[in-house]
C-alpha cells in the first residue's frame, strides 16, 4: 500500500522533495525513530495538505516528529511517509543510519506491523475468525499456527509438504485469492467440498482439483480477505503463531520446529 500512496502524494504535489531528502536525511545522526508528537498546529497543517491524497479509505492514525531533516512522520497503519511541516514536501525512500548500515525506516514499519499483529492477536484467534478457516490437526494438536495461502501459491504447496513431515500441530487455513482469478475459483470450490480439508490437500499435494461449487454454496472468501486487509497481508504463504507474531514466507519443516518451540503465549 505504501508504494502506491506515495506515488498518489507525489502526483498531487508540485514539487516533491525526494532525492535531496533521502540524501540530506541519510547524511544526519539518528538517535530514535521519533521524537515525540507534533504540535498541534503542524499537525493540523499537515493532515489539510494530505487530505484526499493518501487514496480512498487510507486513514493516518498518527503524525510525529523525527529526528532528522526536520521532517514528520506520517504513519497509516504499518506504513510510514515523511513530510515537511508546511506539507508541501514529501520525502519518498527509506532513512539509513550510516554509522550502522541500518535501515530505520524498515524497522520501524516492521515494529509497527508487529504492534498491529499483537493488537488483532484476538480477533484472528477468534472462534468468529476461525470458522472461516479449514482445520488440519495431526497428533494431539497442541502446536497450533494460521496460515493465509492462494491455491496457486507454488511456496504454499511446499507449506503443506512442511505440514506433512510434522506431527502435534493444528493448522488452521485462511484461503486467501490474490495470484489469479483462477484463484477465487478454486478457493470456494475447496471451501463448498463435503471434505474440506481433503479437497485442499488433493489440491496442494496431488494436483487433483476440487469439484465445482454448487451455486447456493456460500463460502467465506469475502471474511477472509477483510480479516487480510486488517492484518496487511500482501503474499502468501503468511504464518501466525499464538503469540501474535507473523513469519511471512515458506518455511521448512525443520525451521518450523524450531520457531514453534520458541512460541510463548
Amino acid at each position: 500500500m505504501l508504494n502506491s500512496m506515495l506515488r498518489r502524494v507525489c502526483r498531487a504535489f508540485t514539487r516533491p522533495l525526494l532525492a535531496a531528502g533521502l540524501a540530506l536525511a541519510a547524511a544526519l545522526p539518528v538517535q530514535a525513530q521519533s521524537s515525540g508528537p507534533a504540535p498541534a498546529a503542524v499537525e493540523a497543517a499537515i493532515r489539510k495538505a494530505l487530505d484526499g491524497k493518501l487514496g480512498q479509505g487510507v486513514k493516518i492514525d498518527a503524525i510525529s516528529k523525527t529526528p532528522y531533516a526536520d521532517l514528520y512522520e506520517v504513519r497509516a497503519g504499518a506504513d510510514i511517509l515523511y513530510i515537511d511541516e508546511t506539507g508541501r514536501y514529501v520525502f519518498q525512500g527509506s532513512v539509513i543510519d550510516l554509522s550502522t548500515g541500518r535501515n530505520l525506516s524498515r524497522d520501524r514499519s516492521e515494529a509497527l506491523q508487529a504492534e498491529n499483529d499483537r493488537a488483532l492477536r484476538s480477533v484472528l484467534w477468534s472462534q468468529d475468525s476461525l470458522k472461516h478457516a479449514l482445520k488440519m490437526t495431526k497428533g494431539n494438536g497442541k502446536r497450533q499456527m494460521i496460515v493465509f495461502e492462494d491455491p496457486y501459491c507454488g511456496f504454499c504447496k511446499r507449506m503443506r509438504q512442511s505440514f506433512e513431515q510434522m506431527n502435534d500441530i493444528t493448522v488452521y487455513t485462511f484461503l486467501l485469492p490474490i495470484l489469479s482469478e483462477d484463484s477465487g475459483v478454486k478457493s470456494r470450490n475447496v471451501w463448498c467440498s463435503a471434505n474440506r480439508q481433503k479437497a485442499y490437500d488433493d489440491w496442494m499435494l496431488r494436483g487433483v482439483a476440487p469439484a465445482e461449487a454448487k451455486k447456493d454454496c456460500d463460502d467465506s472468501i469475502a471474511e477472509t480477505q477483510a480479516l487480510a486487509r486488517r492484518l496487511r497481508i500482501n503474499g502468501t504463504p503468511a504464518i501466525f503463531f499464538t503469540d501474535g507474531t507473523r513469519q511471512p514466507g515458506f518455511m521448512p519443516p525443520d525451521a518450523l520446529e524450531k520457531r514453534l518451540a520458541t512460541v510463548k503465549n
